[in-house]
């Protein structure tokens, strides 16, 4: 079955009944939590009979792991190329990297929880896997922290620590963040960049 939404120019393009799927799995794990989801709920949210919904996905983990590797496959392909931009100072390529995790997780709020926590209820293999892929992901922040100390442009602190206080920092807006609030995008992004860069410098 192929639904039609709304495209950004106001015009309809087709969306598959799985990716219907993993766009409500992402709301309801969200808002309930991986464990606390069934797939009877799932079901429910999409007005489907179960065994329609097996069809698709033969196990709640299917889904959790397909959302999850499309999440960091995202995150990936926008975050890394700042990371490795040697054209610009580690400062420079730090904020933009601040700015690009903060504008990545207001675009995918829903999923934003599955990236930064749910993923732990993959079983193995796939949670060694998904744990590689997020490791590569902190890592390249630890590497521009690393070279903007030795270069001088950040005070000598601890590069792998102050990543995780960065993106830990950072990942706390998915969940206060909503659409039309007296904050916009641009504005928290700058603040928190603001904020983190302040406590970087000498």
């Amino acid at each position: 079955m192929v639904m039609e939404i709304n495209g950004a120019s106001g015009g309809k393009f087709p969306v598959s009944r799985k990716e219907e799927i993993l766009r409500a799995a992402e709301k309801l794990f969200s808002r309930k939590g991986y464990e606390a989801a069934s797939m009877r709920d799932l079901a429910d949210e999409l007005r489907l009979k179960p065994p329609s919904l097996y069809s698709h996905y033969p196990s709640k983990e299917d889904i959790l792991w397909e959302i999850a590797i499309r999440c960091a496959q995202e995150f990936h392909a926008r975050m890394l190329p700042l990371a490795a931009d040697e054209s610009r100072n580690p400062d420079a390529r730090l904020a933009a990297m601040v700015h690009m995790h903060i504008e990545l997780i207001i675009e995918n709020v829903d999923a934003a929880a599955i990236f930064f926590k749910e993923w732990r209820r993959l079983e193995e293999p796939k949670r060694s896997q998904y744990a590689e892929m997020i490791q590569i992901y902190e890592g390249a922040f630890t590497q521009v922290l690393r070279q903007g100390i030795e270069t001088g442009l950040f005070r000598p602190v601890t590069p792998t620590f102050t990543t995780l206080m960065l993106l830990n920092t950072a990942n706390w807006i998915h969940r206060w963040y909503y659409p039309g609030g007296s904050m916009s995008l641009a504005d928290i992004s700058e603040e928190c960049t603001a904020f983190i860069l302040a406590g970087l410098r000498p």
